[in-house]
């Protein structure tokens, strides 16, 4: 742990596996193609309701696939990967469906009284 930061590397919810794992492929099959030196992600979480994806190496081309899939997580519920009905949540925020919302109130508030 003294040395890298891969016990933190992943921090975000399953819903956005799907655009983390899309952009790794972009990313390597650029690296692949054009020979460039080998790109590391050292961290990926969720910060304010949206993805960040840090890394060691890369270009500008690289760059621009990570603000591409950074700015697609806001558009994309972080539980579940859904992308109808999501909003952020107010205070702590969250980039949520409806339903994972609903869900996370009832199980945080303990459902609705009568």
């Amino acid at each position: 742990m003294t040395q890298t930061a891969m016990c933190w590397l992943f921090e975000c919810g399953d819903g956005w596996v799907g655009i983390i794992d899309t952009l790794c492929k972009l990313i390597q099959e650029y690296v692949r193609d054009h020979k460039a030196y080998q790109v590391e992600a050292v961290q990926v979480k969720e910060k304010y309701g949206g993805l960040r994806f840090y890394i060691n190496g890369g270009d500008a081309y690289v760059d621009g696939l990570i603000t591409f899939a950074e700015r697609l997580s806001y558009m994309t519920c972080e539980q579940c990967g859904s992308t109808e009905g999501v909003t952020q949540t107010k205070g702590w925020v969250y980039t949520l469906c409806r339903q994972c919302l609903f869900d996370r109130d009832m199980a945080q508030y303990g459902g609705v009284d009568d």
